[in-house]
């Protein structure tokens, strides 16, 4: 696995040794840093994440803490074990495997506890308000902008230059002023600076960042109206109810006073009525430290009103208009992935010659054919002893293709609608299948189809359909070290749907996300097969639930031991490759 990033051992070394320097002149004796950028994204550009810069780690989800004597300590999930081992140096960077089931945050909280730190620096603007509150319960914190640490560290630049679009009624089902009416009442106020959550409130989309159909932005909604702070923008905003103001988005304060201004004087030279704010929500878990003590400053502290979730629970819940842009961008994302595999096998079967990079790109183009405007996420493209790496990001020209191998292919788009796409298969080279290959791949074929089928109670925590997914492979002896299934929505992850062994979030319906199990093993190949569905309703049971499929892709029949399957999970197979075939997606009923 080559390494992604830009940055060799001594810059990384050079980079450590100042944080160093600057800790040692603050009186610091630990810093955290971020994968976020500003806005606490997920996904982030690698040299707008800051926690890259001393450890290498190219991963999307990680914690780190520098202490100011040993290694840089890193803390990763199961999805991350190989990729961490081959990307750090382990003279500079402690990697800690946190076990499954074992959040990163808690196990980051143990390891400052036994080290016994007394004080930590923080990045006052790419921490969450919680972790800040957390943080300042355990040790002296203190909190530092991105112009401080700039001295420090030379951040790469990077430019977002985009057009904003605004999506018709058709693709979003509400606009933006019912959804205002529907969220807040008279003089309450929402400062929101989750992306997803903006471009959903606006009805608007702009890539403007890798893998994100979503907008930089900072956003001020009342009952009336969307304030936005946007540091550029290339077209004009048609919407009546959204006023936009071009700042810099350290400077929400300045933002703050031009609302402030609009409410209380130009509104009353228009005859308007002037509300006054009497609550002010916020979410604490996307909202920075930073951003919040100008919040609190500016409008009072006993006017701030956590809402943990944010608008989450408002998104999460799609509508028909919603269902229906989703369920079009996936008929198109399932052709590419179809193709993409139709193209190895056939390529192999004919003896063509290429390497797992060029599968990469292959993969990719099938998208832009189909209409992607961009990828949700990055490609994982692996072949062979690769296709273990859970989230497997640097595939290699130097790897080539050859019959009888695993090969994996995990890829989503974004289409027309902004939605985000996500779908994973496993799938033989070609030639012929060993029987462990088959073995392993059946055991995660069994516990995709148990879960996709599965009715549950309305309000099931996700823990439970968790369990019914990992039971096939628990009886083999097997485990996989991630959740089964998030949130699937305008970001590829969204909050509101998660199926894991910790969860406990209510399954409801109308929520749309993932069903992906998978066994992997180092040196031999990974196994991963993930749907994509919707929760409904089911039609003959009182409050009960069950999954809509938005995923038509068929499985590999020649991985598949027919021996291993029940009657029941052999009728559920056909009856899912038979909707394959309709759509002309199947390899068993292929034309």
């Amino acid at each position: 696995m080559a390494k992604t990033g830009f940055l060799g051992n001594t810059e990384l070394k050079n980079n450590i040794n100042a944080l160093k320097s600057f800790m040692k002149s603050k009186k610091l004796e630990g810093f955290y840093l971020s994968s976020s950028d500003i806005f606490l994204n997920e996904y982030v550009p690698l040299a707008d994440c800051h926690r890259y810069y001393v450890t290498g780690f190219t991963g999307s989800t990680a914690e780190v803490i520098v202490p100011l004597e040993g290694r840089v300590m890193l803390f990763i999930d199961g999805r991350y074990y190989e990729q961490a081992d081959l990307e750090c140096d382990p003279s500079l960077v402690e990697v800690f495997k946190v076990p499954y089931g074992t959040g990163l945050r808690q196990a980051m909280k143990e390891a400052i506890n036994t080290r016994k730190l007394k004080s930590l620096g923080v990045e006052g603007d790419r921490i969450e308000l919680s972790l800040y509150n957390e943080f300042k319960t355990l040790l002296k914190t203190e909190a530092f902008n991105n112009a401080e640490l700039s001295k420090v560290i030379s951040f790469q630049d990077f430019s977002f230059n985009k057009k904003i679009m605004e999506l018709p009624l058709s693709l979003v089902g509400e606009t933006t002023k019912s959804k205002l009416e529907r969220i807040l009442n008279d003089g309450e106020v929402f400062f929101i600076s989750a992306l997803d959550s903006i471009a959903w409130l606006t009805n608007m989309r702009r890539y403007e960042m890798p893998s994100q159909s979503t907008f930089r932005a900072k956003a001020l909604a009342t009952r009336e109206r969307v304030y936005l702070l946007m540091e550029h923008i290339e077209g004009e905003i048609q919407s009546d109810v959204i006023d936009l103001s071009i700042g810099k988005f350290s400077e929400l304060e300045k933002f703050l006073g031009l609302v402030n201004e609009y409410e209380t004087e130009w509104k009353k030279k228009s005859g308007e009525t002037a509300y006054k704010f009497n609550k002010i929500f916020y979410s604490a878990n996307s909202t920075n430290a930073a951003d919040y003590l100008k919040l609190s400053a500016h409008f009072g502290v006993d006017k701030m009103i956590n809402r943990p979730e944010g608008l989450i629970p408002f998104h999460a819940l799609k509508n028909e208009a919603e269902l229906q842009a989703m369920q079009d961008s996936f008929n198109k994302a399932d052709t590419a992935i179809y193709e993409t595999i139709l193209w190895v096998k056939e390529s192999i079967k004919n003896g063509a010659s290429f390497s797992e990079l060029d599968f990469y790109h292959k993969a990719n183009e099938f998208y832009k054919n189909n209409g992607a405007l961009d990828q949700s996420f990055n490609t994982i493209a692996a072949f062979g002893p690769n296709s273990s790496i859970i989230h497997y990001g640097s595939p290699s020209a130097d790897v080539a293709f050859k019959k009888n191998e695993m090969v994996l292919l995990d890829s989503g788009g974004y289409f027309e609608s902004g939605y985000a796409t996500d779908t994973t298969r496993a799938f033989l080279s070609g030639g012929e299948a060993s029987a462990r290959q088959k073995e392993v791949y059946t055991l995660v074929l069994q516990s995709i189809l148990h879960t996709l089928n599965a009715v549950f109670p309305e309000g099931t925590w996700g823990s439970v359909v968790d369990g019914v997914a990992r039971q096939p492979i628990f009886k083999a002896g097997l485990n996989y070290n991630h959740g089964t299934g998030h949130g699937v929505g305008i970001n590829v992850h969204e909050g509101g749907f998660r199926l894991s062994t910790t969860s406990n979030v209510p399954l409801r319906e109308n929520t749309v996300g993932s069903i992906e199990p998978g066994i992997y093993i180092p040196g031999f190949g990974g196994v991963r097969l993930e749907n994509v569905a919707t929760v409904e309703r089911h039609p003959e049971y009182k409050n009960m639930l069950r999954f809509k499929n938005m995923v038509y892709v068929g499985f590999d029949h020649d991985l598949i031991d027919f021996n291993m399957l029940s009657e029941q999970e052999k009728t559920w197979l056909d009856e899912y490759e038979k909707e394959c075939a309709k759509r002309g997606r199947s390899f068993k009923y292929k034309k």
